[in-house]
């Protein structure tokens, strides 16, 4: 059975599962993901958008998976899934993580989540096949590097980036369309709002952004994203200006006040970026597949119902021509045409001098 997870599941998630997969994001790369308080958090909203926690229970298995909201956006990153208890052997931890997010899915689209998202490591092959066979479409890879080493670039230089405002976003938006493909945004959905930095939330990770050129036209954009895990770098280069990269990295890296790793993303379209980023000292630590779900949710009303169903009129009397004496007969009726002219007579007959 696969229901919204409950308080009897608690203790089940404070245990050590005997398998786990956890799809990091940008957001966990920053923060650490607890599970435990997510689970209580989506029990205690009662609603599937921001997040939700479903339990598969059959026997003495129980599997979880656990999907996250976007910040202003109607879509989920899936984090994590995790198998508890049992043995290992039937039913197998795909077998149980299929059933989990085919009700993911349709849990997903009745509470109106457009899209949902998912970082798949490249050594999880048989999971990538779960997602294909669910309909998730594979639109990009992603590398992730970590400052690990020194800065043989040794520069001293940093790009004259500044804070980005609301009038910004529209410019960004531009600067994404100009240096990303055309299926990415397409699974990406991005619109101009969509680059406003959500408020501070203790739930989430801190969020920060710079950009370089005029209001109207950007050439350079940097997102941070920062917690209590590390710093996340993230870059939208003009490629006129892709010489700047180390400058545009160095200035990021002179706003960070900790020694809390630091990591950057980098597209599969962006790979020019990737000898840039190793002089500064960035090395890669893995790659991510991609992945995107697009959902359908159920319509209340039909459009075409008003044009194939039958529509009762209200019925009319069918009006009918009269005849001129039934006209005229009406109009003595209403007016009382004859009482007046016999009265006007008979006063004039009174009034004659021949009356008397």
């Amino acid at each position: 059975m696969i229901s919204p997870a409950t308080p009897g599941d608690l203790w089940t998630l404070r245990r050590k599962p005997r398998s786990q997969v956890m799809l990091y994001n940008e957001a966990m790369l920053a923060k650490p993901h607890r599970f435990f308080w997510c689970a209580l958090r989506s029990m205690t909203a009662g609603s599937s958008y921001d997040g939700a926690t479903l339990m598969h229970r059959e026997r003495s298995v129980r599997a979880a998976v656990q999907s996250l909201g976007r910040s202003s956006r109607a879509e989920h990153d899936i984090v994590m899934l995790a198998t508890y208890g049992g043995e290992r052997g039937y039913p197998t931890d795909p077998d149980l993580w299929f059933r989990l997010l085919e009700h993911l899915i349709f849990r997903a689209g009745r509470a109106s989540v457009q899209r949902l998202y998912a970082a798949l490591s490249q050594r999880h092959g048989e999971l990538r096949e779960i997602f294909r066979q669910l309909g998730f479409v594979h639109y990009t890879t992603q590398s992730v590097l970590r400052l690990e080493g020194p800065d043989w670039d040794q520069g001293t230089s940093l790009a004259p980036l500044r804070p980005q405002t609301r009038r910004s976003l529209f410019a960004i938006q531009k600067l994404y369309g100009l240096t990303t493909p055309k299926p990415v945004q397409q699974a990406e959905v991005r619109e101009s709002r969509s680059w406003k930095l959500p408020r501070r939330r203790l739930s989430r990770p801190n969020a920060h952004g710079w950009v370089l050129g005029t209001d109207d036209t950007l050439s350079t954009y940097l997102h941070v994203t920062s917690g209590p895990a590390g710093h996340v770098f993230s870059l939208l280069l003009h490629p006129e200006v892709r010489d700047l990269t180390p400058d545009v990295i160095r200035f990021g890296l002179a706003q960070i006040r900790d020694d809390l790793p630091v990591y950057l993303l980098l597209r599969e379209y962006q790979r020019e970026l990737l000898l840039p980023a190793s002089d500064l000292g960035f090395q890669p630590i893995g790659e991510q597949a991609l992945y995107v779900k697009h959902t359908t949710a159920p319509v209340r009303q039909t459009i075409l119902r008003p044009a194939i169903e039958t529509i009762v009129e209200t019925r009319l009397p069918i009006p009918t021509i009269s005849s001129i004496n039934e006209n005229a007969r009406a109009y003595v009726k209403s007016t009382g045409y004859h009482e007046q002219h016999r009265a006007a007579a008979g006063d004039a007959a009174v009034g004659h001098p021949d009356g008397a």
